[in-house]
């Protein structure tokens, strides 16, 4: 155990691995990444866990692995007596979901603006970070994944509980990150018509920007648990969670079967497994 964490290490059709679940939040998937990385010989991160869906062609039980993914908490919380329009990516303005519709009442809490990351990285400069809103998982990484998308998926948790459709793998679409549990259809519809993305986790982006600053090649694959507010009635994570992870897993267990041989040789050191 280190710093309160156990690491399993052994292999993983064939290869090396060690894995470790990192806990819950951005602070938990920094820390732990960078602590892998610095601990172990490593040759790059598998991130995987659950996440919220925000794209309506995609379902519960569907798993992601996305080509680009953002902090969508890093927020500029904005004075309700300026104006917008400095550098944000973009807008939440509350008074747009005010209730009447059109209230011209002014809601207080007035607007937030998206905010860049800081990037600090070992091909960058010295104390000069690049801002940037969306970190891109690695490309060599979703090529190998890209016949993942073929590979069947579980439709059932148990001979009671199934779902409607047979679940979908899917390479190359976009995240969210948050300090957010999203069960809400407002925002949720606002993250995809704001940044097109699909799935809204927990951690992602955090252990996604500790390897590209570090310079490590990094995936992350995330099984869809529900419908992050869109549903009626209660979230449906607890119903299909445990699917959603289970499918996670397959897809986990598959890509690491096609990773070259040559991960078994000691300079390659091992992919690493955080798990949420």
């Amino acid at each position: 155990m280190n710093a309160g964490r156990r690491f399993q290490i052994g292999k993983i059709h064939g290869k090396k691995v060690v894995y470790v679940r990192c806990g819950r939040g951005l602070v938990n998937a920094a820390a732990v990444t960078q602590q892998m990385i610095d601990v172990f010989n490593v040759k790059g991160i598998v991130h995987f866990g659950i996440a919220g869906n925000i794209n309506n062609s995609m379902s519960i039980g569907d798993v992601s692995i996305p080509k680009q993914i953002t902090n969508a908490g890093l927020w500029d919380w904005l004075n309700p007596d300026k104006a917008e329009g400095g550098e944000d990516v973009a807008y939440l303005d509350f008074r747009n979901y005010n209730v009447p519709q059109g209230d011209d009442n002014n809601n207080m809490l007035g607007s937030i603006g998206y905010s860049y990351e800081q990037l600090y990285s070992v091909t960058g400069h010295t104390n000069s970070p690049q801002n940037v809103f969306w970190i891109n998982t690695t490309q060599e990484w979703l090529h190998l994944a890209a016949d993942l998308e073929k590979m069947e998926l579980l439709q059932c948790v148990n001979s009671s509980l199934c779902l409607p459709e047979r679940p979908k793998l899917v390479v190359g679409l976009k995240a969210a990150t948050a300090d957010i549990f999203v069960d809400n259809a407002a925002y949720r519809n606002f993250l995809y018509d704001t940044f097109g993305v699909s799935s809204s986790d927990m951690e992602s982006s955090a252990v996604a920007m500790t390897c590209v600053s570090n310079g490590y090649p990094i995936i992350v694959i995330r099984g869809l648990s529900d419908l992050a507010g869109a549903q009626t009635g209660h979230n449906a994570v607890r119903k299909f969670g445990s699917l959603a992870a289970t499918n996670t897993a397959k897809a986990v267990l598959e890509f690491i079967k096609k990773l070259p041989p040559n991960y078994n040789h000691k300079s390659y050191g091992e992919p690493i497994m955080i798990n949420d």
